[in-house]
C-alpha cells in the first residue's frame, strides 16, 4: 500500500493498514509529518500555526492520544475579548449600550462572536443525520440570502462576515453548512463544551503515530504523478523513484491533490476547481507584559477591519503572553499578495495603531498563511451553496485502486476528528475491495 499524505488522516489510515497486516508506505511532500497541524516550537509558548485544540466530541483523536502517551491538558483560558468597531474601541461590558454597537435593539446584547449562533434557534440539523436528508439538502442556498430571510439584521450579517471562520465570504458560503457546524455545537452541553490541547503541542500526536509504523514515513517526497489500473497503482516521487502498490490512499487536501498528474471521474476532476479553501492569515506575537491593564482593556479583541481577531493567552509558568493575530476569510487576499515582510509589517502596524502600548513589551514571532502553502491551499474545505450535502461524499468516492482521505472528506465530523475518521473509513474501502 502507498498513502499520500502523513498528516492524521493518512497517518490513522497507515496505522489501521498496518494491524491488518498490510506492508505500507507513507510518502509526505513536506519535511515534517502533521499536515496542518503545526505547532511552533520555535516560539515560547509553542503556539499551534494549525489546528489549536481537540474538539470535546473529538473521540479518536483522544483515544489514540491517551494510547501513544500524549498528555492533554485544558489550554490556558484566552483572555475575553473587547471590540473594535469602526475606529470606536468599545469594552466588553459597554457592548449592549454603547453607540457604536451598530446592532438593533433586540440584538443589542449579543456580542458579534455569538451572532450566528442563533442559527441554532431554526436549526434543521440539530440531529445528525438530518445532514444526509436530500430534501432537506435540496433547499440549501447561500447563507447570505439565507441570513436574510431568517430575519437577521443586515448589522448582523455584516459581523459575522467580517470574521466568519466556516467561509470567505457569506454570498459564497452554503446555509446548510453552518447550519451543520452550529449544530455541532449545538449538541454540546455541559462538561461536553471542554476541549483539550496537548501539552508539548499538538504536533507531539501525528510524530508519535509516524513512530509506530514499522516503515518510516518518506519525508520531502512530493508526489508528481500516479497511474492507475484495475489491479496496480504506480506513484511517482518528484525525486525519480516510482512506488508500486495495490492500492492507495491520497489523504491531502484538494489543493495539494490538483497539482499531480493523475486520472480521476469527471465529477472529481471538476469538484477539484470548484470546491473552495478557507483562507487565514496568523501572525503569531509575545507580549512580556500585560500592557492592557493600565488601560482598562480585557486583553483580546474582536474587530471588524484589518485585524480581524486578536487572541491572547497566558504563557503557563511565566508572566508572559502569546497573541495571535488571526484574519479571516476574503480579508486575507490583500496579506496574501504581499511578500512576507511586507505581510508582517502591514499587519504589525495596525496592531501598534490599535494599541500603541503594545508596541514596546510585544515582539513578532511567526507569520502563517495556509492559503500559499502549495500543499495545504487553505485551513480546510468549505461548501458553496447546494455544495453541502454532495460534494463531499462525490470527492471522497474511490477510482479503481485509488481512495481517498482527509478532513473534507468526512461524513460526521469536522478538523481533526474529521481526518482521523477518513483514514479509518480509506482503510476499511481498502480492505473491502482487496479482501
Amino acid at each position: 500500500m502507498v498513502v499520500v499524505g502523513a498528516g492524521l488522516s493518512g497517518l490513522n489510515a497507515a496505522l489501521i493498514l498496518e494491524r491488518w497486516g498490510f506492508e505500507v508506505d507513507v510518502v509526505e511532500a513536506k519535511t515534517r509529518v502533521g499536515g496542518r497541524l503545526w505547532t511552533l516550537d520555535h516560539l515560547p509558548g509553542s503556539p499551534e500555526g494549525g489546528g489549536n485544540v481537540m474538539g470535546a466530541q473529538y473521540g479518536r483523536v483522544v483515544h489514540m492520544a491517551h494510547h501513544l502517551d500524549i498528555a492533554l491538558r485544558t489550554p490556558p483560558r484566552t483572555l475575553p475579548s473587547d471590540y473594535l468597531i469602526g475606529d470606536e474601541r468599545i469594552s466588553r461590558d459597554s457592548w449592549a449600550s454603547a453607540a457604536a454597537n451598530p446592532l438593533p435593539e433586540a440584538w443589542r446584547t449579543i456580542p458579534p462572536q455569538r451572532l450566528m449562533g442563533k442559527l441554532n434557534e431554526t436549526n434543521p440539523l440539530l440531529k445528525t443525520r438530518a445532514w444526509h436528508d436530500p430534501n432537506l439538502m435540496a433547499s440549501d442556498q447561500s447563507a447570505e440570502v439565507g441570513l436574510k430571510a431568517l430575519g437577521f439584521p443586515n448589522a448582523a450579517i455584516e459581523l459575522i462576515n467580517a470574521n466568519n471562520s466556516y467561509g470567505n465570504n457569506l454570498s459564497d458560503t452554503s446555509l446548510m453548512a453552518l447550519y451543520r457546524i452550529m449544530g455541532e455545537f449545538g449538541r454540546l452541553s455541559g462538561p461536553a463544551l471542554a476541549v483539550q490541547e496537548a501539552i508539548l503541542g499538538n504536533m507531539r500526536l501525528p510524530e508519535a503515530m509516524a513512530k509506530q509504523l514499522s516503515r518510516p514515513v518518506s519525508l520531502g517526497e512530493p508526489v508528481v504523478a500516479i497511474r492507475h489500473s484495475p489491479s496496480r497503482v504506480q506513484v511517482a516521487l518528484a525525486s525519480g523513484k516510482t512506488l508500486e502498490a495495490d492500492a492507495a490512499i491520497l489523504a491531502l487536501p484538494l489543493p495539494a491533490l490538483e497539482q499531480i498528474e493523475i486520472n480521476l471521474s469527471a465529477a472529481q476532476t471538476t469538484l477539484l476547481k470548484q470546491i473552495d479553501y478557507h483562507k487565514v492569515v496568523q501572525l503569531h506575537c509575545i507580549v512580556e507584559a500585560p500592557f492592557w491593564e493600565a488601560a482598562g482593556w480585557s486583553g483580546s479583541w474582536w474587530t471588524d477591519g484589518l485585524l480581524g481577531r486578536i487572541f491572547t493567552r497566558p504563557i503557563p509558568n511565566t508572566s508572559r503572553y502569546n497573541m495571535t493575530v488571526w484574519i479571516n476569510g476574503d480579508h486575507c487576499d490583500p496579506l496574501n499578495a504581499l511578500d512576507e515582510a511586507a505581510c508582517t509589517q502591514t499587519i504589525t502596524q495596525a496592531l501598534w495603531q490599535l494599541v500603541p502600548e503594545a508596541r514596546d513589551v510585544t515582539s513578532v514571532g511567526q507569520l502563517v498563511r495556509w492559503s500559499i502553502d502549495p500543499y495545504a491551499g487553505g485551513v480546510w474545505a468549505l461548501w458553496r451553496p447546494g455544495q453541502a450535502g454532495t460534494a463531499h461524499g462525490a470527492i471522497r468516492a474511490p477510482t479503481g485502486r485509488l481512495f481517498f482521505a482527509g478532513e473534507h472528506t468526512a461524513e460526521a465530523y469536522r478538523g481533526m476528528e474529521g481526518a482521523m475518521e477518513s483514514g479509518e473509513r480509506a482503510a476499511l474501502e481498502i480492505m473491502r475491495v482487496l479482501a
